[in-house]
Parts: structure tokens; sequence; C-alpha cells
């Protein structure tokens, strides 16, 4: 039967899935980070993870050593002075800053402050409701139609006279699968900045909602597998 435990960073939690008890108690603190990896992108050397207040700083050891156990929360933590692969999207221009003749973002900044080109506003706000339609076409496109999928797929299921193991255990982990990747995009959303930009802001606020209301019905779909009774026991 599978368990998970759920890892809180940034002020958001995402589950992280075994495929028992025991796969918990043994699996290596190196491995929970190079799954936390896949979903944060955060480097694993900048990682720091905590479990009921204790630092896990030794990579080798498992997770049992720490008293993790299934439902329990880790808390992850950056290591100072790094940064998330997304954030450092949001400051190109630092190491340029007092080259002004050579940096675009900051003479940008230079110009807006006084509002001398208004032309410039729209520009830039379009610039970032492109963007964030990029994530909408990969939400809706993408992502929709698989958790619709998944739940035409999971009623199917629940409806068999007979339920195997093996089928639980598949739809448990294409709901992990799915929840992971609506996660990706509420990643890409937490590190979108859309300034003072009042549609480009409004444009974020709905995709945000709109995703999670999609992971809400991953986790859903997901809970009620777990709790099927298999024929085949």
């Amino acid at each position: 039967m599978s368990v998970s435990i759920q890892v809180k960073w940034n002020g958001k939690k995402f589950p992280v899935e075994f495929q028992s008890v025991k796969e918990l108690e043994v699996t290596p603190v190196k491995e929970l980070k190079a799954h936390i990896q896949r979903i944060t992108g955060a480097d694993p050397a900048t990682m720091r993870l905590q479990a009921f207040g204790a630092a896990m700083n030794n990579d080798e050891m498992p997770l049992s050593v720490y008293g993790v156990r299934p439902g329990c929360f880790i808390t992850l933590k950056i290591k100072e002075g790094h940064h998330h692969k997304h954030e450092t999207k949001k400051q190109p221009s630092k190491p340029h800053h007092h080259k002004q003749h050579t940096s675009e973002p900051v003479a940008k900044k230079q110009n807006e402050k006084p509002v001398k080109q208004p032309t410039e506003q729209p520009n830039e706000e379009q610039a970032l409701i492109e963007k964030l339609q990029v994530i909408k076409n990969k939400l809706d496109t993408e992502l929709t139609p698989q958790v619709k999928k998944y739940e035409k797929d999971t009623k199917e299921f629940m409806n068999q006279p007979e339920k195997t193991e093996k089928e639980k255990k598949k739809k448990i982990y294409m709901g992990a699968y799915l929840a992971e990747q609506v996660m990706l995009v509420l990643f890409d959303l937490d590190a979108f900045s859309c300034g003072s930009h009042l549609n480009a802001r409004q444009a974020r606020k709905e995709l945000v909602q709109a995703s999670q209301a999609l992971l809400d019905k991953v986790d859903e779909i997901k809970s009620l597998v777990k709790n099927v009774i298999v024929t085949d026991q």
C-alpha cells in the first residue's frame, strides 16, 4: 500500500509518494532530494531539509533515522546565497547594474519612473500577458485533458467488479505524476512578477486559481482510489 509525506517550501506543500512504509523508511535523504529537484528545479547541494525541527544533514542516512513516517511534514529551505532556478530569471540585470549604457532592463526602469514613454507600458504588459498565455496553453491543452482522462479512467476502474492492486497502484502513480506537473505550473506562476501591470496581474491570478482547482481535482480523485478495496489480496 502506497504512503506519502508532505514537503513544505515557500508557503506551498507538495506530496512525495512511496510504494510502501518500508520503502519510505529505507530511502536515503539524497534520493528524497533528487525527487524534490525534479519538482522544484532546486540544486540538491543547496537544499536544507528539516524533520520535526531537526536538520537532515546526512544524505546517506535513511529517512527513518530522522523519524520520518507516513503523513509527516518535511520543511525545505534553500541555502542562503542560492536561488531557485525560476527566481534567477527575475533579476537578469543585477550583475551589470553599473553599466547603464549596456543594460536594457535598467534603462527601462529609469524611463518608467517619470513615465516619459507611455507607449512602453502597454508593450511591456503585453509581453507579460503573452508569457502567461504560454503557461495557460500548457494548462488548457496538456494538463486539463490529462486530468479529465484520469478522472474518466478512474471512474471506469471504480465501476469494475474486480479491482487489482496493480491497477490501483497505477492510478495512484498517475495521480501523483499529474499533481507534480500542476505544481510545476504553480511554481512558475509563483516566480512570475507582474509589477504594477493590472491586466497581467489579473491574468496571473486567474491562472493560479485554475491551477489550484486542477490540483484539488487530482487530489480528490487520487484519494478515492486510495480507499478502493482490491479483490486480489
